[in-house]
């Protein structure tokens, strides 16, 4: 089953100023769809991030550890080369060298512990960990803290930052890890082993509280791609493909959001795919426009897309063979869905799928990424690439996607987590007999969890209908 839960349509809701998704609080239906969402200001948001860290830490962190037989976690960083998973731990400016420390001291919560070499002007580490130690600019630094503090405390295996495959579980640099087995000697140096499962059951397990905020931006995601694929940005003519990619980064800035993932807008003429971001081609009637995206805020990031058709003079609706190219799309995507339960391994719901899809005589594809792909242009095709998201826009979990670790690391491998969040991304080639049967790819992305009970749940409502631009309407 797919669903919208009461939870997340009531944040949704309320991510759009407590009314439908661009309607306008006084009534009036003009607003755009971004006028109304309520963002946090700055305050707000280091409350809600500072609430979320301290909860997080107490609520995840031991699971994770225990669960791969670690007992002291270490994240060591500094400035200007600050761990991939710093912020989320609590940490901010980087320091001359600061020290994240988890340890499991056999209680409910692990023991948490910083050493720094200022104090913060932050007050998360403060108010989430246990013991604060700065040094300050002295001539031994860090050292004998954090010889102190681990020698203390005597764990038996250290898990570090350090991954093959999992760049967000790879932040330890060579120098710093050097200079950890320098200061711990001999006998601590050879009970370091890898955090990165750690890191990675950390990043996929969530508490109840993040699922709202996530919802919410989520939310604030979509407003933002559909009113870029409105009248209210493209004049039909004039506009071109670079100026929905300026405005949609312009708009992100102007909503104090971050432009993570900077958008990839496309548009697909008579078969024909147009240069992304293009300066040189305007939106004309008849085109097929989407767009890739996400955007930041406090430690979660989207990865959602968006499909448009332009209306021919005359038209109120897609032309039947466009709209049964999408609706194939649509098809794929609950077929796809349809295998992810919590414990299927992801290449194994890939495989699953394209077993399915193939029985309806689609080709299997990769993802386009703009290079020299050789792709037959009147072939039905499917591609599947789903992944992780969260934290990241591709993010640390299970990856959906083809059993090619050298591309996708070992989280093709990993089993799908209840409760984890992960992107439904696909593209489905349908032929258009208009084009002499060159196929119209459709580009399929939404964020969803997984629920316990095999549910895919959206954080937002996926696109079911094409958004449709300019006409007579």
């Amino acid at each position: 089953m797919i669903r919208t839960s009461l939870l997340l349509t009531t944040a949704l809701a309320l991510a759009a100023g407590c009314g439908p998704m661009g309607a306008d609080p006084d009534g009036g239906g003009d607003a755009r769809p971004t006028e109304v969402l309520d963002i946090p200001d700055a305050r707000e948001r280091a409350q809600i991030r500072k609430d979320l860290i301290t909860k997080r830490l107490d609520a995840v962190v031991l699971p994770a550890m225990r669960a791969h037989d670690i007992d002291m976690w270490l994240t060591f960083s500094r400035e200007h080369h600050v761990d991939p998973i710093l912020s989320e731990i609590g940490g901010g400016w980087g320091g001359v060298r600061n020290a994240y420390i988890f340890f499991d001291r056999g209680e409910d919560t692990p023991e948490k512990i910083f050493i720094g070499s200022h104090s913060l002007r932050d007050p998360t580490i403060n108010d989430a960990y246990d013991v604060h130690i700065f040094y300050g600019y002295t001539e031994e630094g860090v050292r004998p803290h954090l010889r102190q503090v681990i020698e203390e405390r005597d764990p038996q295996r250290i898990g570090l930052n350090v991954s093959p495959t999992l760049p967000m579980a790879d932040g330890l640099t060579w120098t710093l890890r050097n200079f950890l087995e320098e200061t711990l000697g001999e006998k601590y140096s050879s009970r370091m082993v890898s955090a990165e499962l750690v890191i990675r059951d950390f990043r996929e397990m969530h508490i109840p509280e993040e699922i709202p905020v996530f919802a919410a931006l989520c939310a604030w995601t979509v407003a933002w791609e559909e009113e870029a694929f409105s009248d209210a940005v493209i004049t039909v003519g004039e506009t071109t493909i670079a100026d929905i990619h300026w405005w949609m980064r312009q708009r992100t800035m102007e909503l104090g959001l971050i432009n993570e993932f900077l958008p990839g807008v496309r548009i697909t003429r008579n078969g024909e795919g147009l240069p992304i971001n293009s300066a040189d081609h305007v939106v004309m009637p008849g085109d097929i426009l989407s767009v890739d995206a996400g955007v930041g805020y406090l430690d979660y990031r989207t990865d959602i897309k968006r499909t448009a058709y332009v209306l021919r003079p005359g038209e109120t609706e897609a032309p039947e063979s466009i709209q049964n190219a999408f609706d194939k799309a649509l098809e794929v995507t609950d077929i796809l869905t349809s295998h992810w339960k919590p414990g299927a391994i992801a290449h194994e719901v890939w495989e699953q799928t394209m077993e399915d899809v193939g029985e309806l005589g689609y080709q299997s594809g990769q993802p386009k990424t703009g290079g020299n792909e050789e792709v037959d242009p009147r072939q039905a095709e499917v591609g599947v690439y789903s992944h992780s998201v969260g934290n990241s826009t591709h993010d640390i979990g299970a990856r959906v996607a083809v059993d090619w670790p050298f591309a996708y690391g070992d989280r093709v491998r990993y089993p799908l987590r209840a409760d984890a969040w992960y992107s439904v991304e696909l593209h489905v080639s349908t032929p258009i007999p208009e084009w002499d049967g060159v196929v119209l790819p459709i580009r399929i992305e939404e964020n969803a969890r997984v629920l316990p009970d095999g549910d895919v749940e959206y954080f937002a409502p996926k696109q079911t209908e094409l958004l449709l631009i300019g006409g007579s309407r």
